[in-house]
């Protein structure tokens, strides 16, 4: 038999990983005692020493280590030995190393060695975070909509970079996003835990096959209907976590809830997501970010990462307006390290047969809800429609929203004049009467000055040879 530790439950022997919380398991027989207080006091690399154990999973334990000189703690995870006779923990383990060393946002947990000891245990060297799970902070009431929106602009600015590099997480919750203070602000989010994440190859390479076709990877709570499903996955599964997390942290309670995984798993296939309006005071905007976050048909979800961001910002606005506050109450640290920015479309006649790539500068961030992906059923359904300030309007109450995006005022078209009309320039515009007086202007000075100069070097001419005569 094999036992969760995290669950506290016992399971087959053909069973790798908890169906309840998705952690590796072990053998029951030896779980008991796993080893470990016994590395506590033990010197790694020399000079660091495990003076702390910090927790432990189904794959291995983790431990506090520190170098006295420089006063430097680190993070020390060490698989267990039972968990390294399979060859699956031992490749995700491996994976997990990878993953996290493609990676180099200040909101993700870094890794900095991966090795083997003499005694072969085998270990990864991570970034100490002096902090709590988010977790921890959700205590079954609402938490503040911007300390909420702050948190999550940097989960989804972290989890756009690994999508960027085919990374999917797989397994984003409370628990694998820790807080810790940085720069003075104590709601700095590290994310962590990539032991089950996707690696998606480019194409003509091919990976190593970890995850067994059938089975369901993560935990059930925020799956993905598609990943409950065992579908073939990619970067919206996360974004629909993401979803799952903000509706939990903004209502005090998680979207879908029953008297076991499986019966939240049925829910998530085959019924509609629940609004976070009829579950708490949450604003027309925010509501709409949510749903369309946790939208059952991956089709209607945000298409990345950023674009969540971008939505998130927009609420933010909204809210410094309502309470009347500055930038500053919402800045948190490290954005500036994150390349998250857009820039200003600028103005300018366009035809209507030319692309507006030539009259545009190119914008880092999508729209929220830039395009027309919603289902008939959303809309039939009753189900909100996403925001999408190029309407400027609230797309399931009909509430005007006011434009937070720097743009030039839309060109006006006189439709009663024929397209070809020639129309009088502007004062001062090339081919007015001003402009071509400012034209004669300047070449009757420039004219002037050129008489001057061949007259001023003439007479220095005539100067020197006179007084070369006179010699």
């Amino acid at each position: 038999m094999k036992q969760c530790v995290e669950c506290d439950i016992e399971l087959p022997d053909d069973t790798f990983f908890c169906p309840e919380c998705g952690q590796a398991l072990t053998e029951s027989s030896t779980t008991e005692g796993t080893g470990a207080s016994e590395l506590v006091g033990r010197t790694f690399f020399g000079e660091y020493t495990i003076t702390d154990h910090l927790g432990e999973g189904g794959m291995g334990a983790v431990y506090l280590a520190k170098q006295d000189t420089i006063d430097q703690r680190i993070a020390l995870k060490v698989l267990h030995p039972e968990a390294a006779e399979s060859d699956e923990i031992i490749q995700r383990f491996h994976r997990e190393a990878r993953v996290i060393s493609m990676l180099s946002h200040p909101n993700i947990v870094r890794v900095f060695i991966f090795g083997r000891t003499e005694d072969d245990l085998l270990f990864l060297v991570m970034e100490y975070v002096d902090g709590v799970e988010l977790r921890e902070r959700l205590d079954g009431t609402p938490m503040d909509e911007l300390v909420a929106i702050k948190i999550m602009k940097q989960v989804c600015s972290a989890v756009a970079e690994a999508h960027d590099l085919g990374i999917i997480h797989r397994d984003l919750k409370p628990e694998n996003i820790l807080l810790t203070e940085f720069r003075g602000d104590d709601n700095f989010a590290k994310i962590l835990d990539f032991g089950i994440a996707k690696i998606k190859y480019p194409e003509g390479q091919q990976g190593p096959q970890l995850t067994k076709a059938g089975i369901v990877y993560g935990t059930p709570e925020y799956l993905s209907p598609e990943q409950a499903q065992a579908h073939d996955l990619d970067p919206r599964t996360d974004i629909y976590a993401l979803g799952c997390m903000l509706f939990e942290m903004l209502t005090g309670r998680m979207p879908f809830q029953a008297d076991s995984s499986v019966e939240i798993l049925k829910q998530k296939v085959f019924e509609d997501p629940p609004l976070a309006a009829n579950h708490g005071d949450i604003a027309p905007t925010m509501n709409e970010i949510i749903a369309t976050a946790m939208a059952q048909d991956r089709e209607n979800r945000f298409d990345e990462a950023l674009e969540m961001f971008e939505a998130l910002d927009y609420r933010e606005e909204e809210i410094r307006s309502e309470r009347q506050i500055s930038t500053r109450e919402t800045w948190f640290p490290g954005r500036e390290l994150t390349g998250v920015h857009q820039t200003v479309e600028t103005d300018g006649a366009e035809d209507d047969d030319q692309e507006d790539n030539d009259q545009k500068v190119a914008r880092t961030l999508p729209r929220p809800g830039e395009g027309a992906r919603e289902s008939t059923s959303r809309e039939s359904s009753g189900q909100p429609q996403r925001p999408d300030p190029a309407s400027n309007q609230q797309s399931s109450g009909g509430r005007e929203i006011p434009e937070t995006r720097a743009q030039a005022p839309p060109q006006q078209h006189d439709t009663s004049q024929p397209s070809t009309q020639i129309m009088d320039p502007p004062p001062g515009a090339p081919g007015s009467d001003e402009f071509s007086g400012q034209q004669r202007s300047v070449k009757h000075h420039l004219l002037l000055g050129g008489v001057i100069g061949v007259s001023i070097i003439v007479a220095c001419l005539v100067a020197y040879f006179g007084y070369v005569t006179l010699m």
